[in-house]
Order: structure tokens, then C-alpha cells, then sequence
């Protein structure tokens, strides 16, 4: 009689035990996790390449200068010696086209960590944190063999800030290239140079259909490999004294620059920026420091034939 009674229990048991794991797999569905939404892609009209650069250059022509209070956070990683500094504080930023150059990073008490300069034939980057260098030399000598590395070239900045003006000759080298990202929504352009053995790609950057800002930037050597990758974000006015507000040419407000061959990142916000303040930028704000006052001062085309060297630049 027992055994009767424990066999009915455990296949009462075993009967309850199916109906619920039926259940549970009923359920399953309505719980699972939805899928997520596929991206949303642009399939409606897109303008030629002409009258893409045409709405660019309009922009970028109203932005002969610049002048900006920033926000900045940095990793300057100088491999020549295996260091690596991380700093963020405030700062400003000064350009005049077409390559000259004056960015600061500041640190309350400590004052300026880092410079980094151009004009339109020589190129510094001055770090006070930890290293206690400047790095100088001659854009004529920037991609030859002979020229030592720098942990950020300063040229390669002046190309993320977005506002150069396109030669409108396309045949021209570099030759730019336009094609449509549909999954972006953007123009993406390529400019290629014709070497001795093959074409190659320069720098590639990505324009918003709609506003025709720049919003990322691809930098290449020889090889196709990408030397620094920006994204730039935050686009707004940038005031114009004397023009009307709503005339004010657009530009990022939002910077994040990575050197993966050095490792060094860079990324700054600017919290008030004009075309010029005060009369600032001057021409004199970009002659390169010949006593930068750091304890080492390294002429990185040193070694390359036509360099230039005076006494009190020699390391």
C-alpha cells in the first residue's frame, strides 16, 4: 500500500514538474530581450561633389583665425624613452591659417605643461611635466627618414581642426576623392598622392550630409597607416566681430585625438571661442621659443642634410 501511495505522489509530481516547465517555455518569448533596432540609414538625395566642397569652403572661409579657452585632458607618451605623462587642466588655442599654431595646456599652481607651436616653416612641442623637453624642427624635413619622432606633431593637429579650405582643383594632388556613407549619413573624402611606385591615401575626412561639419578624421602615412584618428563633435558658431550672428561659420567645439603609433591621446573642449580677442592672434604669438627654458632641446632633423642650426639650438 505504500509503494502504491509513492508511486502516485511521484507521478503526481513529475506531472506537475511538465505542466510548469510548459509554462515557463510559453513565457520565454514575452520575456526575452527585444531585438536590438537596426541603424538608421539614409537613402534620400545626396549633392555632387562640387557643391558638397562649395557649402564646406563657404564655412571655412569665415575662419581665417581662431582664439578659444579650452578644457584638456592628455596622455603625452614619448617612446624614445618609454615615458608617459597625464595631465588635464585649462588651456587655449590659437590658429592663423594656414599652418600656424599655438595650443597651451595650463595646471593651476604648476602653470603651462605643455606648448605645442607652427608657423609656416618650423614646428615645436614643449612639455615641462616629467619630461622637461622641447622637440623642434622644419616642416621641409617632418617625413624624411632623417627626422626623429615627436610625441605630437603639430601639423597633424592643424589638420583636425577642420576649418582649411579645399583647393578646388580636383585633378590637383593630393587628389580628393568624395563617396556617400549611407549607415553614416555623411560625405567621406580621401585625398591620394601619387608616388614614384603607386597611389596612396593621404588623410580621409567625414562631413555630416546635412550641416557639412567635419566629424571624424583619418591620417595616414605611406603605408595606409592611420598616424592619428580624431572625432570632432559639439558643433556651434564661432564669433565673428562685426558680422551678424547668424552669419557665424560653425566649427567643433569638442576634440579627441589619438597618435596610436606613439600612443599619446589628446581630447579638449573649448569653452569660449572667436575668431580673434583683443587683437589676439598676433603673427609674433607664433615664432618658435629659442629659449624655451626646458632642461633638454632636441632638434629632431638634426641629422637630415638641409637642416638649419645655430648654436643655441644645437643638441
Amino acid at each position: 500500500m505504500n509503494v502504491e501511495r509513492e508511486m502516485h505522489v511521484t507521478h503526481r509530481s513529475s506531472f506537475i514538474v511538465h505542466r510548469l516547465l510548459l509554462f515557463a517555455a510559453a513565457l520565454l518569448p514575452a520575456c526575452r530581450r527585444p531585438e536590438p533596432s537596426p541603424a538608421k540609414v539614409y537613402t534620400g538625395p545626396t549633392q555632387p561633389m562640387v557643391e558638397v566642397v562649395q557649402a564646406i569652403n563657404a564655412n571655412n572661409i569665415k575662419v581665417p583665425s581662431i582664439w578659444a579657452q579650452l578644457e584638456y585632458n592628455a596622455t603625452i607618451v614619448d617612446k624614445e624613452r618609454g615615458t608617459s605623462n597625464v595631465v588635464s587642466g585649462d588651456g587655449s588655442l590659437l590658429y592663423r591659417r594656414p599652418m600656424s599654431l599655438l595650443l597651451r595646456g595650463q595646471k593651476d599652481v604648476a602653470g603651462t605643461i605643455f606648448t605645442i607651436g607652427s608657423n609656416d616653416t618650423e614646428f615645436w612641442m614643449i612639455v615641462t611635466a616629467g619630461a622637461d623637453t622641447t622637440w623642434w624642427g622644419h616642416y621641409a624635413n617632418i617625413e624624411k627618414p632623417c627626422c626623429r619622432k615627436i610625441p605630437v606633431r603639430p601639423d597633424l593637429v592643424l589638420a583636425v581642426l577642420g576649418v582649411g579650405l579645399f583647393d578646388v582643383d580636383f585633378l590637383e594632388s593630393p587628389v580628393p576623392v568624395m563617396r556617400f556613407n549611407n549607415d553614416a549619413d555623411c560625405y567621406m573624402f580621401v585625398w591620394n598622392i601619387k608616388r614614384s611606385d603607386r597611389w596612396t591615401a593621404q588623410k580621409e575626412i567625414w562631413f555630416d550630409r546635412a550641416t557639412k561639419q567635419p566629424r571624424r578624421v583619418y591620417l595616414f602615412d605611406e603605408n595606409g597607416r592611420v598616424i592619428l584618428r580624431a572625432y570632432l563633435r559639439n558643433h556651434g558658431p564661432l564669433e565673428v566681430p562685426g558680422m551678424p550672428r547668424d552669419q557665424w561659420p560653425q566649427v567643433a567645439r569638442h576634440y579627441e585625438l589619438y597618435f596610436p603609433d606613439e600612443g599619446s591621446r589628446m581630447t579638449f573642449d573649448f569653452t569660449n571661442a572667436a575668431t580673434e580677442h583683443n587683437g589676439s592672434p598676433r603673427p609674433a604669438a607664433f615664432h618658435r621659443p629659442e629659449e624655451p627654458g626646458t632642461k633638454e632641446v632636441i632638434q629632431i632633423d638634426r641629422d637630415c642634410a638641409d637642416n638649419i642650426t645655430s648654436a643655441a639650438q644645437v643638441h
